[in-house]
């Protein structure tokens, strides 16, 4: 772990552990985050973060992917389980002003995201967990692969349900195409980006999506996708 000791955490308060390598962003959003009561932890590089992840126990890591990449933030959200939240370098941006303030408007939104990602693991434990789980009138079942939109079965092919199991392990969070593709057939490959994109399409329609105004999936520029939550 960067910086100083381990934080001093208060009873009650949320530990969370950011993951940004450039000093000066960490600096930034660490201090906004911890002006909304959060405790901080950063991480500069990603063996950082894994050994945090041991020695902090955080209840939500943030990783902001930018230079980083997103093999990283599928790292470190294995090692951590669940509760992460993924923040794109377009993200970034809006958070920093030209004299290096946090714009309060947008981190108010990544607080709400952090809040929101512990809410979703005190509910639903790890990733991997068998229960039901319900994203406004969609519930995807986990245990018997099946999923329901207002109540009514929808028919998903084995890959369309992976898919959605596994956006719906973190509801509002991407999941990288990478991650997706490993999922589907077992590690990246040739020609699995367009495929994906294909059942993508199939899984937007079976849910009566739109892609341009989406209700459940969301396209999420440089990353992957997300389940709206």
């Amino acid at each position: 772990m960067d910086g100083d000791a381990r934080p001093v955490v208060a009873a009650g308060r949320i530990r969370v552990l950011l993951v940004e390598p450039r000093r000066i962003y960490a600096d930034i959003l660490a201090h906004k985050m911890r002006a909304d009561d959060f405790v901080v932890a950063v991480a500069c590089s990603e063996a950082a973060a894994l050994s945090a992840l041991r020695e902090y126990d955080p209840d939500v890591v943030v990783v902001c992917v930018g230079e980083q990449g997103a093999a990283v933030l599928d790292r470190v959200r294995q090692a951590a389980g669940g509760g992460v939240v993924a923040l794109a370098d377009a993200e970034i941006a809006p958070l920093m002003s030209r004299a290096g303030v946090v714009a309060i408007g947008h981190c108010e939104t990544l607080s709400a995201r952090i809040r929101r990602a512990l809410r979703h693991i005190r509910l639903y434990g790890e990733i991997g967990d068998t229960r039901r789980r319900r994203i406004d009138d969609l519930v995807v079942d986990v245990a018997a692969r099946r999923a329901f939109r207002s109540g009514g079965a929808i028919s998903l092919t084995r890959i369309e349900f992976a898919i959605l199991q596994a956006l719906s392990d973190n509801p509002g969070e991407p999941v990288t195409c990478r991650r997706l593709e490993e999922i589907v057939w077992g590690s990246p490959h040739s020609g699995g980006r367009s495929a994906l994109g294909v059942h993508i399409g199939n899984l937007r329609r079976k849910l009566g999506d739109d892609p341009t105004c989406p209700r459940y999936v969301r396209t999420v520029r440089g990353i992957g996708y997300c389940l709206l939550g």
